[in-house]
């Protein structure tokens, strides 16, 4: 299965701007920028206006610098590592250096995003520049002496490590997170693949039964009624074409397997009012002639319109209106299950209720690798500004007696 999304329209820009990091450096600007600027100004620590001016600058591009690094980390550490020696050897600041202001906190953003986000040698590097510039400010700070010198860099490695430390701890649960995820992703494909043994099982056992009822009818009437011999011969023949082009994967040998019916179209009908409720509008419009489907693209189209409609009444809030098209070609289906995202009431996403969007996306991983086995292609798609279009492609089956 494939995912796409649209670009900017999506929500998916305005999302990325709500991220924790992000909502952290925008607190820090908006509490630390200001206190540093009062720390600055007082009589005891003011320099004069020039110096004032340059290091409120200094102070408001390392916050800025905190929020770059969310997209770029490298970039902001090498600016901000420029701004906190700058900041360590601004002259006329003599009662306290200016790079233990408030907003030097902006720096230790910066860190822990470059240990989030980039290779380990690269953390470690940041990790070594961190604590070179911590001796440097206990260095030239002229108010301390040995020991409280010693003790300042002391504390502000702390710091830095700590920074750092975090970011590679958020770095670890990310990959936990997606080996889980990834986990998740293969365990739906071999579930999904279980479930089309058991499916091309009925498949095969259908069509079994169909060759086996025609045969003996062939062969009861083979010399009294040669004609209806003949067509009740031509009938194992079709049949048995069809399950060998419904057989995609190796048939599950299970004798207990129970029979059911096969879904055909007709069941997208059933689908589609099993989801009309109060609240869900569902419009099923099929457009062009129809042509043979094999039966295992048939129950991949069942499979994911109703993967694609329980998602889209799941994962709104309603009212909600969803629309089901067929449309037919000479060499193929294109079906679309399309919904409107619900209503905003309760927005959290691209689809009205908190849990947003597609959920966990394992159901459809599983029909998408169903469809994929029967010969086609599913696609997902988030809208602007809310809801999602899935989309099945499948090849026709070919003519009777085609080769």
């Amino acid at each position: 299965m494939q995912t796409e999304s649209d670009a900017a329209p999506s929500g998916r820009g305005w999302r990325s701007w709500l991220r924790v990091d992000v909502l952290v450096a925008i607190v820090a600007l908006v509490v630390l920028l200001p206190a540093s600027i009062a720390v600055l100004t007082q009589p005891e620590t003011r320099p004069d206006a020039a110096m004032t001016a340059v290091a409120i600058g200094l102070f408001a591009g390392l916050h800025l610098l905190s929020l770059l690094a969310v997209r770029n980390p490298l970039v902001a550490l090498a600016g901000a590592s420029a701004i906190m020696t700058a900041l360590a050897l601004v002259p006329g600041l003599r009662e306290v250096s200016a790079a233990l202001f408030p907003s030097s906190f902006a720096y230790l953003l910066v860190l822990g995003q470059v240990a989030l986000q980039c290779r380990p040698l690269i953390g470690v590097l940041a990790l070594g520049s961190g604590v070179f510039g911590a001796a440097l400010i206990a260095s030239t700070e002229l108010e301390f002496h040995d020991g409280p010198r010693f003790g300042a860099f002391i504390g502000l490695t702390g710091a830095v490590s700590a920074a750092w430390a975090v970011g590679r701890l958020l770095r670890l649960r990310r990959a936990q997170a997606e080996d889980r995820m990834q986990a998740g992703v293969e365990r739906a494909i071999a579930e999904e693949r279980m479930r089309i043994n058991r499916d091309l099982h009925d498949i095969v056992a259908h069509s079994m039964t169909v060759m086996i009822a025609q045969a003996e009818v062939a062969r009861a009437l083979l010399d009294d009624d040669p004609a209806r011999s003949d067509s009740a011969l031509g009938i194992v023949v079709d049949t048995g074409r069809d399950a060998l082009r419904g057989m995609r994967s190796v048939v599950a040998d299970d004798g207990d397997a129970p029979l059911r019916p096969l879904p055909t179209l007709d069941s997208l009908t059933e689908l589609v009012e099993a989801v009309r409720r109060p609240g869900s509008e569902v419009e099923f419009v099929e457009v062009g002639d129809r042509a043979p489907l094999s039966p295992g693209a048939a129950l991949a189209l069942h499979h994911a319109v109703r993967e694609a409609l329980t998602n889209a009444v799941r994962h709104t809030s309603p009212p909600v209106r969803i629309d089901v098209r067929l449309v037919w070609s000479p060499t193929g289906l294109l079906a679309t299950v399309t919904d409107d995202g619900g209503s905003d009431t309760t927005h959290d996403g691209p689809g009205g209720l908190g849990t947003g969007g597609l959920g966990t996306g394992t159901g459809l991983i599983g029909v998408g690798e169903r469809v994929r086995q029967a010969g086609g292609v599913m696609t997902t798609r988030e809208r602007a500004p809310r809801g999602w279009t899935v989309r099945i492609d499948l090849p026709v089956a070919p003519e009777k007696g085609a080769s």
